[in-house]
């Protein structure tokens, strides 16, 4: 679960957020499903023969709200946090040997994108965030 104030990872019993103290409600962020560091890799463009790709640093998070990427090096520092009502355009496809959801969103004013890559042998996470990305995005139309 996350705060609906801060956005920061609190346990479903905590009646308040430990980082900015706010009361919280019974309606909070529920994460559904998460995956990575291992297999897994984040870049912020599609993936191409000369882009960078942060492999195996990055957990992905699928919440009732968004999808977000948190550091495992540096403690809950966020890489990429997109609320479903931001997404543009979510693709799934394959780049050399990994399988692959590019996401663009409105960020800022501004369009963004992302790629979370998954080897061969998670594959079945990049299906199963993009399904789910794609039933929430049509439910918020």
């Amino acid at each position: 679960m996350f705060c609906s104030n801060c956005g920061n990872k609190v346990n479903s019993e905590d009646q308040f957020c430990s980082t900015c103290g706010a009361r919280l409600a019974d309606a909070q962020e529920r994460e559904l499903y998460s995956f990575g560091p291992w297999g897994t890799g984040v870049c912020f463009s599609r993936p191409s023969f000369f882009t960078v790709i942060q492999k195996n640093n990055t957990r992905i998070a699928v919440t009732d709200r968004r999808i977000l990427g948190e550091s495992t090096f540096s403690r809950g520092s966020l890489r990429f946090d997109i609320p479903y009502k931001a997404v543009i355009l979510a693709e799934t496809f394959s780049h050399m040997l990994w399988k692959v959801l590019w996401l663009q969103y409105q960020k800022a004013g501004k369009l963004s994108e992302v790629s979370i890559m998954c080897t061969p042998s998670n594959a079945h996470h990049i299906f199963w965030a993009y399904e789910y990305i794609q039933k929430s995005t049509r439910q918020l139309q």
